[in-house]
């Protein structure tokens, strides 16, 4: 069961609807709960990149001071941004009744988050997430970072959510594949109309049979019932799940970061990018 996430903010689109997102959430589970708004902490995270501003370029001779200057005066807008920001954050709570805690960080914004993130349950990203206070469509690097190596779930939000209650569960059997749909289970994120589906794709159903059943079996323990399918590999796994994805159109996809066998693909090397680009819905990531 949830009891605190840690949401990184900054000015991008998805990182407006990762916070509209956890307020809801929050708000729903203390509705589930007498209405007790205490049950959730809501930690704000805002960074300053500073060494990606003082990073090394390439400079012509005598600019040298121009680019201290620069980065000086971009530092001090970022700062001046990430508190803008967490005062936002903190009227955005105290408005809800949330229980929340603002946090400024300084350094690598990864490694800030990786390092916050060990007192929570989930860290909650938009995908677009930079932390240079600019808005992108590109998914930012510090989500690709924090799906390495980090010790939490990680739930990355598109720009724009869909209106359905349908989860999709992508499962082949491996550890980091059972370790995803465990903890999204035990952190009953889930609300009381969602549809689950365990999806898993095999060029063997003699292979995937079982290993959906299995799934099955494990949301049944809690209470959760769940439609099956499965999806004979005519391509890249990768590609066949997003195909999938699209059909189903979930809320959420859930999913481990690597797995042994056709799952692995999905989270590293270009198929990252395929996933996070592509879908269209938060995606539940754990290793």
């Amino acid at each position: 069961m949830i009891r605190s996430a840690l949401i990184a903010l900054d000015n991008s689109p998805s990182s407006k609807t990762a916070l509209d997102m956890a307020i809801s959430f929050c708000q729903r589970y203390a509705a589930r709960n007498e209405g007790k708004t205490d049950i959730i902490h809501l930690s704000g995270v805002a960074v300053v990149d500073i060494p990606g501003i003082k990073a090394p370029t390439s400079l012509p001779i005598g600019a040298g001071a121009y680019k201290k200057q620069r980065d000086d005066t971009l530092i001090s807008e970022a700062k001046e941004r990430a508190e803008e920001i967490l005062g936002e954050f903190e009227s955005r709570c105290n408005e809800a009744g949330i229980p929340h805690t603002s946090i400024g960080s300084e350094g690598l914004p990864y490694e800030q988050i990786e390092r916050h993130a060990l007192r929570h349950d989930v860290i909650l990203i938009g995908r677009d997430t930079n932390f240079h206070y600019e808005t992108s469509e590109d998914v930012g690097a510090t989500v690709r970072k924090l799906l390495v190596d980090n010790a939490r779930p990680v739930i990355v939000y598109p720009q724009k959510m869909p209106d359905n209650h349908r989860v999709v569960i992508a499962y082949d059997g491996s550890a980091t594949a059972a370790h995803a749909l465990q903890m999204w289970t035990l952190l009953e994120i889930r609300g009381p109309q969602t549809e689950v589906h365990v999806v898993s794709i095999s060029d063997s159903e003699d292979k995937a049979t079982p290993r959906l059943e299995e799934a099955a079996q494990f949301l049944k323990f809690h209470g959760i019932d769940a439609q099956l399918h499965f999806v004979p590999k005519e391509r890249r796994v990768v590609e066949m799940l997003a195909e999938k994805v699209k059909e189903l159109s979930p809320r959420m996809v859930i999913l481990g970061a690597y797995g042994r066998g056709g799952f692995k693909e999905t989270i590293f090397g270009s198929s990252t990018n395929k996933m996070l680009e592509t879908a269209n819905c938060p995606l539940f990531l754990y290793k």
